[in-house]
């Protein structure tokens, strides 16, 4: 009987540890093995657009459809006001030109000078070459013409000798007067001469002379003195400038 008993406890600790062994195998099949690191890797999947339930004629209501792309993306920003065009500038009348200033009684009638010779003159950098001076007489008369205002008249004319110089015309204009016996003016003189015999081979004969004249006047007694600086230019280039004195007389009526 003891040995019987003894047979039997050795069978159950052999059934007990082949049952130990069994799950200890099955556990070690079960852990999967280390991942190889030489696997290529793969991105996530981007998330999927937003979904709405939106039930259609076909199916009951429980269909998931996709929003389009245009309803799911944020809305386009409003755009801005875009301002209104500036006015069109409004053209201004043109201001009216400044009355002349009225001279000095001591100044009405005619006065007369004779320019001869100059104190300098210096031609303009690259003009042409000056040549003589010819004397000029200038002419002035400050006079009312019906019931017009007193009114400045010019002429100018050359006299030694006469004939280098033709056509001559020009205006003069007060700039400026102390309201006593001093005024300043401006004149301007427009004259044609005849070349010397260097430029002979031109093919015009003359060449057009502008003068622009400066004069401060100083009436004493019956004597204006006159200091003038000259502004020259030939056809229209620069040439030369100028200063001169001289005493103008009355004369005529």
């Amino acid at each position: 009987m003891r040995t019987r008993t003894l047979i039997l406890f050795a069978l159950a600790c052999g059934l007990a540890s082949i049952g130990i062994r069994s799950a200890r195998a099955q556990t070690i099949l079960e852990v999967p093995g280390p991942a190889q690191q030489n696997q290529p890797y793969v991105p996530p999947r981007p998330a999927p657009p937003p979904t709405t339930w939106a039930p259609s004629g076909a199916d009951n209501g429980d269909t998931i459809q996709l929003l389009p792309q245009e309803l799911w993306r944020p809305a386009p920003a409003p755009p801005q006001a875009v301002p209104p065009p500036p006015p069109a500038p409004v053209n201004a009348a043109p201001m009216t030109a400044q009355a002349l200033p009225a001279l000095p009684a001591v100044f009405r009638g005619c006065w007369e000078g004779q320019v001869n010779q100059l104190d300098w003159i210096r031609r303009e950098p690259g003009a042409h070459k000056i040549g003589f001076w010819t004397p000029k007489i200038y002419r002035l008369c400050y006079k009312r013409v019906g019931d017009q205002p007193f009114t400045l008249t010019f002429t100018e004319t050359g006299v030694a000798p006469s004939e280098k110089i033709i056509n001559p015309h020009g205006s003069v204009a007060p700039i400026a007067t102390d309201g006593r016996a001093y005024a300043s003016m401006r004149a301007r003189l427009h004259f044609d001469e005849y070349r010397a015999r260097a430029d002979a081979w031109s093919p015009t004969a003359t060449f057009a002379v502008d003068e622009t004249t400066n004069l401060d006047c100083r009436i004493g007694g019956d004597d204006m003195m006159v200091n003038a600086d000259v502004y020259g230019t030939r056809d229209g280039e620069p040439w030369f400038r100028a200063h001169w004195r001289a005493d103008f007389h009355r004369f005529g009526n």
